[in-house]
């Protein structure tokens, strides 16, 4: 089924909806306006004469009066055009000395009667020359109005619509806001179902929507103040006639539908998203831009290129030459400025000295000094402070490498102390075992055993964590095929995981061979740390997954699985040494695991990471990728060699 924000059909009525309450809302608050001129919502409504809409008409019949005189109209005919039988309006036309120059009939019975006085500079003769005035000269006409209104003319349009305001009265706040809420309703729906087409909800271009953004609005704001210069001509005296409130009709037709498309289009423009790219100004304006920026990247530049003291030594150039240019005593002012931009450009070599001097040792080399000769005292002790900086680094770095060193040969001697009487003790296990002893000395044997051969466990990663924190593995890094090493260590362990009740699922490498820059053997033994701890403490009868594929210059390699317990320990946590996964220590291993494999593959300039999300373990290994090595040429052989070269005897081995 479609969406109502699809439809076709509800989009039609909506917008028809929209375009017909916003007209009913404009006439609704405009006659809620001019029914309180006219008193209609007070307990003393005026009479038609004296509303708005009777005397913005006689304003207009008096202007015509007087236009009509100015430009040269004889007087007879004006008053004929404003006869009893053509309209309900009369005049009296007075000049500046109060003289009457012409008038027509007043009717007996008037409704209102209303003076105006128009200003004017220039008047068209009756031989067709003008004739200026200066100051300006001035008419005084009075406006007539018959009671009760017999000719068809403004006046009569004007009472209907007085008449039809006093009729509906308070009904007019009921239709002018349920119009504004319907046309609001109408056009929130219109502006969410913008781009919305058929059963999809991707948002879709029509005709209007693909022209350029700034010729669209362009266009609108055209068509938008064609209408209202229409409006403004049409309506410049407000007057009630029937040509006014056809032209009001159209102009607010017009500016609605203009609106509303525009409306409409600024939505699903956005919806779509980059709407600022479809536009005839974005690649002029990108293009400035990145001229702008490449002028302002150079000059930026060559301006970080200049010594410290180059640039406060152009930047005072450039103040001074224009504080001289407008100084009185340039002597006075250039011998100051010269002794400023001396103690100035030392300021800026010595600063640029101990920048310098930062720089250095926030780069590693701590046996950079800073010369403090001839420097400005806080400048000196700036300089000495970083001076002691390195020297207290130095010390520190040394105290550590000792302190590390030290450790690592107390955990190698302690380690081959241990090795000594363990390999006794396991040898002589090995002896008793032999001795076919039942009960519980058997069980106790089993127990040693098991015993002696984890401490033998625990010795070994002591060694191999304290060389793969140190470095001190031999490592060389050549081409491998990740995919057949990740191979071969599932089938090593191939018996373990089936122990386990785990599945192994490989993949990657599908389409194409992923070479990676690494240590075979050291990588092995990562991948080996990894699928050990798979078997220990892996859900059992679930699978365990591994994943190669090639990111950018790298290669990524994932194992993936479920843990039997509950993994309530932060990653950065697990990697620690001695820590496991397996707080209660039930089960076998030193925690040294995860330890000794970031190690090794930091070794070989990779990152190892792990991630925790509820139960699932993921162990991410990133190193550089290589390319797949080209296989040798055979070498080609001659005709004549190979004539030449005798067969091989049966009794040759073969190659």
């Amino acid at each position: 089924m479609t969406k109502a924000t699809h439809h076709l059909g509800v989009k039609v009525v909506c917008i028809f909806l929209t375009i017909l309450t916003g007209m009913s809302s404009f006439f609704g608050i405009v006659g809620i306006l001019f029914a309180g001129e006219s008193g209609i919502f007070s307990d003393m409504p005026k009479s038609y004469y004296e509303t708005p809409w009777c005397q913005n008409t006689t304003y207009s019949y008096c202007d015509t009066v007087a236009q009509f005189y100015l430009d040269g109209v004889p007087t007879e005919e004006i008053a004929e055009l404003f006869s009893n039988d053509n309209t309900n309006f009369a005049f009296e036309l007075y000049d500046s000395t109060g003289m009457l120059i012409a008038a027509s009939n007043v009717p007996e019975n008037t409704g209102t009667a209303t003076s105006y006085t128009f200003y004017y500079s220039e008047q068209r003769m009756p031989d067709g020359t003008f004739q200026f005035y200066d100051p300006p000269a001035a008419l005084e006409i009075i406006g007539y109005v018959a009671d009760p209104l017999t000719a068809a003319d403004n006046y009569w349009l004007s009472y209907r619509l007085y008449s039809l305001t006093m009729s509906l009265g308070y009904w007019l706040i009921v239709i002018a806001l349920v119009s504004l809420l319907v046309f609001a309703a109408s056009l929130i729906y219109l502006l969410c179902a913008a781009g919305h087409r058929g059963d999809t909800d991707e948002i879709t271009l029509n005709v209007q929507d693909r022209i350029p953004l700034d010729l669209y609005l362009l266009l609108a704001f055209l068509g938008c103040s064609f209408c209202l210069g229409i409006a403004q001509q049409s309506s410049y005296y407000s007057t009630a006639d029937l040509p006014f409130i056809l032209t009001t009709i159209f102009t607010l037709l017009s500016l609605e539908a203009i609106l509303l498309a525009t409306l409409m289009t600024l939505s699903t423009r956005l919806k779509k998203g980059n709407w600022w790219k479809n536009s005839i100004s974005y690649p002029v304006l990108r293009f400035f831009w990145n001229v702008c920026k490449a002028v302002i990247s150079t000059i930026g530049d060559f301006i970080h290129a200049l010594p410290s003291t180059w640039k406060v030594a152009v930047g005072w150039l450039v103040l001074s030459t224009i504080y001289l240019s407008s100084s009185s005593s340039a002597s006075v002012v250039l011998v100051l400025n010269f002794v400023l931009l001396v103690v100035f450009c030392a300021v800026a070599s010595q600063w640029q000295k101990l920048s310098r001097a930062g720089k250095q040792l926030s780069a590693g080399n701590l046996d950079y000094k800073v010369n403090t000769t001839r420097m400005f005292r806080t400048f000196r002790q700036h300089g000495e402070n970083l001076n002691n900086i390195s020297q207290g680094i130095s010390i520190a770095l040394n105290q550590k490498m000792k302190s590390e060193r030290l450790r690592t040969e107390l955990i190698t001697n302690v380690s081959h102390d241990i090795k000594t009487p363990l390999t006794s003790i396991i040898n002589y296990v090995d002896l008793l075992k032999k001795e076919d002893l039942t009960g519980q000395a058997a069980e106790y044997i089993e127990v040693l055993d098991r015993q002696s051969r984890r401490l033998k466990k625990l010795t070994e990663d002591l060694v191999e964590a304290s060389k793969a924190s140190t470095g001190n593995i031999h490592c060389s890094l050549a081409p491998t095929d990740l995919i057949e090493l990740v191979q071969q260590a599932v089938g090593e362990y191939e018996e373990k995981l089936a122990a386990a009740h785990l599945e192994a699922i490989i993949s990657g490498g599908e389409t194409e061979a992923i070479y990676g820059l690494v240590d075979g053997n050291l990588m092995w033994r990562v991948l080996s740390n990894l699928l050990s701890n798979a078997c220990k403490y892996s859900q059992p009868h679930t699978r365990v997954y591994l994943q190669v594929k090639s990111s950018g210059d790298f290669v990524l390699i994932t194992v993936k699985n479920i843990s039997r317990d509950p993994l309530n320990i932060a990653p950065d946590e697990l990697m620690e040494r001695f820590v496991r996964g397996d707080s209660s220590r039930s089960t076998e291993g030193s925690g040294l695991g995860l330890n000794i494999a970031r190690s090794l593959v930091e070794l070989q300039k990779g990152k190892f990471t792990i991630a925790i999300d509820g139960d699932l373990f993921k162990a991410q290994i990133r190193c550089p990728r290589a390319a797949v090595p080209q296989k040798p040429t055979p070498p080609t052989i001659s005709a004549e060699q190979s004539n030449s070269t005798p067969a091989p005897s049966e009794a040759s081995p073969s190659v």
